[in-house]
């Protein structure tokens, strides 16, 4: 490896055969060696711009190119020693011939120089050194050598700040140094880059242009203010340096840099939010006290609760008393950096017993307007993951800039554990429920990992018949008469060898149905086992346990409220998904008895179904690619749907399991179809109970979903 001065330099190479000798060399001004045996290339001089990307024989090269007096000049980065004669092809597989250096260097004075003599912008320059450069490591140090040396000077500093707010303070004054946001180098052992917000001010002692200046970066991470050398900006293309002279800076740390800045406030000049960055700087802490509750003005808060999912997400309930419209801002924060505002994105809610309970209070004595009961909130605030024991607090910023402050209590989550808790606090009958599932509910339960299914018991089914069928047909069962018209159209056809009727029934439901059901699977001639789940089960809980028992490369999924119109049903769908390309579920057209179609769509992912519009409509061929599968009966691949992670998705409820799985199964790289040859009578659907929780969670679902596009399907499973 050659050492970083660039003292073993390569054997020069003589051009290649086949180089073109019509046009002139490459001839460079300058020659820099860079750590690591790396050459940087000044050329003057040119009439074209030099070729962006290359190569110099196995050296990748890297060129910029600028207008200047008397033509183009360029910077170009060879990654390898090049001192003497070489090549170059561009990724255009033109090449070129270049020249020995008329001046070789190690140092970056002499592209100071270059860059000033030829009138190159000095930001131009520094940006294409650190186009892919490490800052940090000794590129850094060439880098802000050569800063040091072509930037101009543009001010001093004479405060230095380090508040507890964390972040960089900084005042001096500067000759053109302009109010607003700017790209910052500061150097300080190494050189870094970072964001500044300036405000200034005007000094009598400075002549125009000049002006003071304050500025703050929240990229400061540390404490040392005596290891800053040098500060960089840009002013209208032109770098510049606000030097830091050493024993003559005043050096601030915590209160007495919250003082200071608190003190510069009403002398500052900016837009609005650089002054607010300012203002924040000296805003009051939060000291582990509980101001809140101390306060004598008419301001009081509390949270219910404040859940956080394991990404970071919070879910907050609370309410707000400030019938003076005091506050501002209602943010919870953390000791470790947290900042997540509720403010600007809760949904309120009426709390009618807080005008009440504080009607007795003398900081709210005939401030409480007994038509507006409105305090309440419930809202989602994206965060970070926990860092370690960090401390929680709630503050509220006032309009006089003020604050106040109490420390919070956060109940983390690691998966679905806390839903019941969360659900219960939810305003199930307020007319904004939608609203806030969607901009609250649905956010947040969104980043709560589900848990695997899993039951805590072995599966024992009931066996119904002496053998089992080769393609396992989950049936969930609420009742016993249910499974009657599916028994008689099964009997004597050629389904009913080939399936296996897994049918999947609660304790308390299937009371008495066992032995019954061994009878009419004799008299029938079908193959099948009897599965008992929990009462209460919910829809993707009963399939989940019926498909732990299938064993073949088909299972079927057969709601009751769907029976087969079309002969060799089970062959001809069968058949259809063995010969597709992307294989992953198949359901037949879902037909009402007036003929008019309950499922099936016109033909394309995605497009509008035809709900209602007769059978005829629909042309018999081939099968049809759909947005999912039917709720009612899906003939799926198991390795496909293994492949999408299970039947089992994210949602929460039991009405839009088919959409999930359809969705995943499109991520993973199947499909999902119709069938145009089988059609299944679709029965009136079968009643189900429709609480306000199981409304609750299906409106959640329908929000998880709303990206997914429209589903031509059936609207209900269980």
């Amino acid at each position: 490896m050659s050492p970083a001065d660039g003292a073993f330099f390569a054997i020069a190479q003589d051009s290649p055969p086949g180089l073109s000798d019509r046009d002139a060399p490459l001839v460079p001004d300058l020659a820099i060696i860079l750590p690591g045996g790396r050459t940087l290339l000044a050329l003057s001089d040119l009439e074209d711009a030099l070729p962006r990307q290359g190569s110099c024989g196995d050296a990748p090269w890297r060129a910029a190119c600028w207008p200047v007096r008397g033509g183009r000049a360029g910077l170009a980065l060879v990654g390898a020693p090049l001192l003497a004669t070489g090549s170059l092809r561009d990724q255009a597989g033109a090449d070129y011939r270049i020249a020995p250096p008329r001046a070789v260097d190690v140092a970056p004075a002499a592209l100071a120089d270059f860059v000033r003599r030829h009138g190159i912008s000095s930001r131009a320059a520094f940006d294409f050194l650190a186009d892919g450069a490490d800052l940090e490591a000794g590129d850094g140090d060439f880098a802000a050598r050569f800063l040091s040396l072509a930037t101009e000077a543009g001010g001093f500093v004479e405060i230095l700040a380090c508040p507890d707010t964390g972040g960089l303070f900084a005042q001096g004054w500067a000759m053109s140094l302009a109010a607003g946001r700017h790209d910052l180098a500061r150097l300080d052992g190494s050189l870094k880059v970072c964001e500044a917000d300036v405000a200034v001010f005007s000094r009598k002692d400075i002549p125009p242009p000049g002006m003071g200046f304050c500025l703050f970066s929240l990229d400061w991470g540390g404490t040392d203010l005596d290891g800053l050398d040098c500060l960089f900006y840009e002013q209208g293309g032109v770098l510049r340096r606000l030097e830091i002279v050493r024993g003559s800076v005043v050096k601030l740390h915590g209160d007495a840099a919250a003082d200071h800045v608190r003190q510069m406030l009403p002398r500052l000049a900016g837009d609005g939010k650089v002054v607010s960055i300012h203002r924040r700087i000296c805003r009051p802490r939060f000291q582990g006290v509980d101001t809140l509750s101390l306060t004598p003005l008419p301001i009081a808060a509390a949270f219910d609760a404040v859940f956080q999912a394991p990404s970071g997400g919070l879910l907050a309930t609370g309410w707000l008393l400030d019938p003076l419209r005091r506050v501002e801002r209602v943010i919870v924060k953390s000791t470790a950096g947290l900042y997540a505002p509720l403010h600007d994105r809760w949904n309120p809610l009426p709390r009618a017993d807080l005008n009440a309970g504080f009607a007795d209070d003398p900081r709210f004595g005939r401030l409480l307007d007994a038509a507006d009961n409105t305090h309440g909130f419930v809202a989602f605030a994206p965060g970070r993951p926990r860092q370690g024991d960090e401390d929680f607090y709630l503050e509220l910023v006032l309009d006089d800039g003020s604050c106040l402050f109490r420390p919070l209590a956060i109940t983390p989550l690691e998966g679905r554990e806390g839903l019941p808790q969360i659900l219960s606090a939810m305003p199930l009958h307020d007319p904004a429920i939608d609203l806030i599932v969607e901009t609250s509910l649905a956010p947040f339960l969104a980043q709560l990992p589900a848990a695997p299914r899993k039951s805590r018991v072995a599966q024992h089914p009931i066996s119904l018949s002496p053998e089992g069928g080769e393609i396992t047909a989950v049936i969930p069962l609420a009742r016993l008469e249910h499974f009657q018209p599916m028994m008689a159209l099964l009997s004597g056809t050629s389904e009913a060898g080939r399936l296996d009727l897994v049918l999947v029934m609660t304790r308390t439901d299937a009371a008495g149905a066992a032995a019954r059901l061994k009878d009419l699977f004799a008299f029938y001639g079908l193959r099948g086992r009897l599965l008992l789940v929990p009462d209460g089960a919910d829809p993707c809980a009963r399939i989940e346990a019926g498909l732990a028992l299938a064993e073949g490369s088909r299972v079927l999924i057969w709601h009751p409220s769907v029976l087969p119109a079309t002969p060799g049903w089970l062959d001809l769908l069968d058949g259809e998904l063995t010969a597709l390309e992307t294989p992953g579920l198949i359901s037949p057209t879902l037909v009402y008895e007036d003929g008019s179609i309950f499922y099936g769509g016109d033909g394309a992912a995605g497009d509008a179904p035809m709900l209602g519009y007769p059978r005829g409509w629909l042309v018999r061929g081939a099968p049809q690619p759909v947005a999912a599968g039917a709720a009612q009966f899906a003939l799926i691949d198991r390795d496909a749907m293994e492949g999408a992670g299970g039947f089992a998705g994210r949602l929460y409820s039991g009405a839009m399991l088919h959409r999930d799985l359809a969705r995943r199964l499109h991520d993973g790289g199947f499909g999902t179809w119709a069938s145009r040859r089988v059609d299944f009578w679709m029965l009136d659907d079968l009643p189900a109970a429709q609480d306000v929780m199981t409304r609750l969670l299906e409106t959640i679902d329908s929000a998880l979903l709303a990206k997914t596009g429209p589903t031509d399907s059936g609207d209900r499973l269980g």
